[in-house]
C-alpha cells in the first residue's frame, strides 16, 4: 500500500516535470516567433524616427565584477510618447559601462518625467512602437529553452512510460494487471 501512494507521489512529480517542460518548449516557441514577427515588421516598417519620450518609470541594476567593482549599469524604464496626438507607451532598455562616466553619469541623473530620445516604427496596423532590442544572445536563449525543455520532456515521459524492471522487462500495464 505504502509503495502505491510513493510510486504516485513520483508519478506527480513526473507529470509536474513534465509540464515544466512543455511550458519551456512553448516559451522558447513563443519568443522565437514573436522576436522575428517583430523584427520582420521592423525592417518592412515605412516610418522609423527618432521621437522625445517621457520617463514614467525607472529601474537600474548594476552588474559586478568578482571584486565586487560595477562595470555596468542597466536602465530599464517605462516610456510615452506622442505621435500624430496619439499616445503610446512601451518598455526601453539601455546601458552603460562603468568606465564611460560621461555616459553613466548623465544616465544616473534621469528621473521619472524626463524625456530622452527613442527610436519607434510605424507597425502595419498603424500604430508606433518602440524599435526592437533582440540580440543574438536572446535568440540563443529562446533556443536553449526548447532544448531543455526536450530533453525534461524525453527523460519524464521515459520516467513514466518507458521504465525497465529489474528482469529487463517492461514493467505491465494497467490491463495486463486486471487479466
Amino acid at each position: 500500500m505504502k509503495e502505491k501512494q510513493t510510486k504516485r507521489k513520483f508519478e506527480k512529480y513526473f507529470i509536474f516535470a513534465l509540464l515544466c517542460g512543455i511550458g519551456l518548449v512553448a516559451a522558447g516557441i513563443f519568443g522565437i516567433v514573436s522576436s522575428r514577427i517583430e523584427s520582420s515588421e521592423y525592417k518592412n516598417s515605412t516610418d522609423i524616427r527618432k521621437v522625445a519620450a517621457v520617463i514614467e518609470t525607472l529601474e537600474t541594476h548594476d552588474e559586478k565584477d568578482d571584486n565586487d567593482v560595477i562595470v555596468e549599469t542597466k536602465y530599464k524604464t517605462g516610456v510615452s510618447f506622442e505621435i500624430d496626438g496619439k499616445k503610446y507607451t512601451g518598455r526601453y532598455q539601455f546601458n552603460a559601462y562603468a568606465r564611460d562616466y560621461a555616459k553613466k553619469n548623465a544616465y544616473d541623473r534621469l528621473r521619472r518625467g524626463d524625456t530622452i530620445d527613442v527610436e519607434v516604427y510605424k507597425t502595419k496596423n498603424g500604430d508606433y512602437k518602440i524599435s526592437p532590442d533582440g540580440t543574438p544572445v536572446d535568440f540563443l536563449l529562446y533556443c536553449l529553452a526548447i532544448l531543455f525543455g526536450a530533453v525534461i520532456i524525453v527523460g519524464m515521459l521515459y520516467e513514466i512510460f518507458g521504465r525497465k524492471t529489474k528482469k529487463g522487462e517492461s514493467e505491465p500495464t494497467e490491463k495486463a494487471e486486471k487479466n
